[in-house]
């Protein structure tokens, strides 16, 4: 089987040359409230940022080679500035756009600063941390995504594994789910009429990887179209890419946080009821988990991979591991654990994850031996699988806290014990069981 690069264990933990900074509600608020002229002098912006910001910012400039800011979760965010030396103007600007843009009170301040110095030192961090304006300085964690490709077994067995052609199922017609992954072929004859909504900002739209395209494949495909294949639901699909395109020979994945970090507050205050990340790593972060804590709140079902790597130490990956996130593992065809399923008492449950036939791009893309369709096995496959069924379950209900902790709680209650779990309600290795969708949406 063909090494999936984005799963090598020699990934680094957070993204180079970035950092996450929140600044304190009260100083980005004064910001927010006190605006300067855009072209004001630079004299005058100055005099209007309060000494606790200035210092930082300084110290951020001297010692790491400042080159740019944006605020995290800000909605509809500004043209990135060109590449260089940040004007203290738009610097100002960003400061305050984290206040006035940030779709809850909860989530302000946040900023994502790019910086020249790639190895930010640890006696750095220790001094920003320090300032009477800063809350939390953290590095970007890195997320790469949980597949390998499989090229040689083309079979639709896990639909049949969690039942899904057991029972009646509701239309899911009117929900929305969004995909965050590296992209998807919009094109692709079984995937364009379920996608309501594709963003590549700043990228071209081509799925250069394809996992994208084949987690969205398992969620939607569309059913009795006379091609290929079925998707769980019947849902709306919204994907977002947060890979960037790699250089011309480059084998380095190009996690963009602060795509992602959008394509996550997209979330609130929407249509999207579910989302679905087939991707982790093993760095978390609190601006990270802010955005989740709200997602959750405003009764968003978010369900994420388990990984792939526990036969390189079985680490904790995150978003998986964070409080309200849904974590999947894999199974194989007789409801094995899959080797590469990742474990931890975080698990919620485990669904198919091993040569799971999918859309792959039409043109060759990176993880396929194949275009159109391909099987691949992974944590990435497994977790399609449950956000389908999720979207499922929220069909007729309104969105709330309340409804989407219900739907959690029924996948997870009605899920199938398997003869691992030794007739226990819970493992490590399972969560609560397999899949079953007839179960799931028996009475539900």
């Amino acid at each position: 089987m063909p090494k999936d690069p984005l799963t090598k264990p020699k990934q680094s933990t957070h993204v180079p040359g970035q950092l996450i900074i929140r600044f304190k509600k009260g100083v980005v608020q004064h910001l927010a409230s006190t605006p300067v002229s855009r072209s004001a002098r630079t004299a005058t912006v100055a005099a209007s940022m309060p000494d606790e910001v200035t210092g930082p910012l300084d110290l951020l400039g001297q010692e790491a080679g400042l080159q740019a800011m944006r605020p995290l979760f800000a909605k509809e965010p500004e043209p990135a500035p060109p590449p260089g030396m940040m004007a203290l103007s738009s610097v100002r600007r960003s400061l305050a756009r984290s206040a006035s843009a940030a779709p809850r009170e909860s989530l302000q301040g946040f900023q994502i600063v790019d910086v020249k110095d790639k190895k930010v030192s640890s006696a750095l961090m220790k001094r920003l941390r320090a300032s009477k304006a800063i809350e939390i300085v953290e590095p970007v964690p890195n997320r790469w995504l949980s597949a390998k490709p499989d090229p040689f077994i083309n079979r639709q067995w896990g639909l049949r594994a969690i039942r899904w052609f057991d029972g009646t199922r509701p239309s899911a017609g009117r929900i929305h789910v969004a995909v965050i992954d590296s992209g998807v072929d919009d094109g692709h004859e079984d995937l364009r009429e379920a996608i309501e909504e594709y963003r590549h900002d700043g990228n071209s739209a081509r799925d250069v990887l394809g996992h994208g395209s084949h987690v969205s494949g398992i969620i939607a495909a569309i059913t009795n179209n006379s091609v290929g294949i079925s998707g769980v639901a019947n849902c709306r699909l919204h994907c977002w890419k947060v890979f960037d395109d790699r250089p011309p020979k480059s084998v380095d994945e190009n996690f963009n946080f602060d795509t992602y970090s959008a394509a996550l507050a997209s979330g609130l205050d929407s249509n999207i009821k579910v989302i679905n990340l087939s991707i982790g790593g093993t760095d978390s972060s609190q601006a990270e988990a802010a955005v989740f804590a709200e997602l959750t709140d405003d009764g968003v079902v978010v369900v994420a991979a388990m990984g792939n790597e526990f036969e390189e130490g079985n680490p904790k990956e995150f978003p998986a591991a964070y409080k309200g996130v849904l974590a999947v593992g894999a199974v194989d065809e007789v409801g094995r654990r899959a080797s590469f399923s990742c474990t931890g008492a975080h698990i919620g449950l485990v669904a198919p994850g091993v040569n799971i036939l999918s859309t792959v791009p039409r043109r060759k893309a990176m993880f396929a031996d194949r275009t159109m369709y391909d099987s691949w096995p992974g944590t990435s496959m497994a977790t399609p699988y449950v956000a389908g069924t999720a979207a499922l379950l929220y069909a007729g209900r309104e969105k709330s806290k309340a409804a989407a902790n219900a739907i959690v709680k029924r996948l997870t209650s009605t899920a199938k014990k398997l003869p691992e779990m030794r007739n226990r309600a819970f493992t490590r290795q399972h969560g609560s069981g397999l899949l079953d969708v007839t179960a799931a949406l028996r009475n539900s």
